[in-house]
């Protein structure tokens, strides 16, 4: 299931740059800007977490933003036990009493403008309110890596229309990332990717950024610590900020080291019936479509398959039965990816879960 966020925030600027912050993590999102709206979105929707700017006004265009407002919507969500609350705010308001404050009305965090100040990010500040309030699990000590992480040394990357696949591990990508990467992953006559300025991929029809160069910027930023953080949890290895997208000299352009394909082949669903399989591929959007039938031969699905989930799937039709462990031990990702795959098949109605949550499995529905 899709982790779902409030976002509260006057300024539609922040809303926007924190909006694709949670799309990158691969999780939905509402926005609003004063207090009013935010309590009709709680009596209407459900939400996982809350980012919240603490200087709101009371009602849109109708009266004074300040601080306090923030503070008594937050001693609400938290009473509310609703889901965690990232309090963001200002440079003029992020004084160490002002956190404080807000930690003891039960804030899960306090982050201050820009969002990587000091080496913190949002994303981060994010995924461990969602830890910790038990919404994704709890890393256990294999999946922290006790041996020292290996470099990054370039290759083959994948891009997809949601996703990026750097070293094995599948990356959330939002629209504007895409479309960036897409526009980067262009070659000149050379045989060399071409390198763009900032304004330059702001205006490039491709891309077509309303925020301009900033937006550019802020999108890239945010792509870099992306892959930095999930590569080297799920893999272990260390990508570093220029080792993807260089920025010095020529502009913003692929680095030599990688090899970017687009709309990468997934393998075709093994199964004992191939008359109940196909695998076709669009061309132009850039993903692969599987069709997956049903045992009478019918559509039922037309989604894009990963490898585990390939492979899960030819098991399952196969009659046996599949369980995250088998995904760990088949592929070495994480328990969490596994999971998330598992739940994307069961999502879209190819599979159900039997049994116990310690020892049930998966099968066709």
């Amino acid at each position: 299931m899709t982790l779902r966020a409030l976002i509260i925030d006057d300024d539609p600027h922040i809303a926007d740059v924190v909006s694709d912050i949670v799309s990158s993590l691969g999780h939905a999102s509402d926005a609003v800007g004063c207090q009013d709206d935010a309590r009709r979105k709680l009596a209407t929707a459900a939400y996982d977490y809350f980012v919240l700017d603490l200087e709101i006004p009371v009602r849109a265009e109708r009266s004074l933003a300040r601080l306090q407002n923030g503070m008594n919507l937050l001693s609400e969500l938290v009473a509310s036990r609703l889901g965690p609350v990232i309090v963001v705010t200002g440079f003029g308001n992020n004084g160490p009493d002002q956190g404080v404050a807000c930690v003891k009305l039960g804030a899960a965090d306090y982050i201050a403008k820009p969002f990587d100040r000091g080496g913190r990010t949002l994303d981060g500040a994010i995924l461990e309110a969602l830890r910790k309030s038990g919404r994704l699990p709890v890393r256990s000590a294999a999946q922290q890596q006790s041996s020292p992480p290996r470099p990054f040394v370039g290759g083959e990357i994948q891009l997809q229309k949601k996703r990026l696949v750097v070293c094995g591990v599948e990356v959330p990508i939002a629209p504007l990332m895409h479309r960036i990467l897409s526009v980067l992953s262009e070659k000149n006559a050379a045989g060399k990717y071409a390198a763009f300025s900032g304004d330059e991929l702001a205006e490039h029809d491709g891309v077509r950024c309303s925020r301009g160069q900033n937006g550019v910027s802020d999108t890239i930023h945010q792509l870099r610590k992306r892959i930095t953080a999930s590569v080297l949890e799920e893999a272990n290895i260390s990508v570093g900020d220029l080792d993807i997208i260089r920025s010095k000299g020529l502009g913003y352009r692929i680095a030599d080291s990688v090899n970017v394909v687009i709309g990468a082949c997934r393998p075709v669903l093994v199964t004992s019936e191939p008359e109940n399989v196909t695998n076709d591929v669009t061309v132009g959007e850039g993903d692969v479509t599987n069709h997956v039938t049903d045992r009478t031969g019918n559509v039922t699905n037309d989604i894009d398959l990963n490898d585990r989930q390939a492979w899960a799937m030819s098991l399952i039709r196969n009659g046996q039965e599949v369980r995250v462990s088998m995904l760990v031990a088949r592929f070495k990702c994480s328990a969490r990816t596994a999971k998330r795959d598992l739940a994307d098949l069961k999502e879209l109605g190819l599979v159900r879960f039997v049994g116990s949550p310690r020892t049930g499995h998966y099968v066709l529905t």
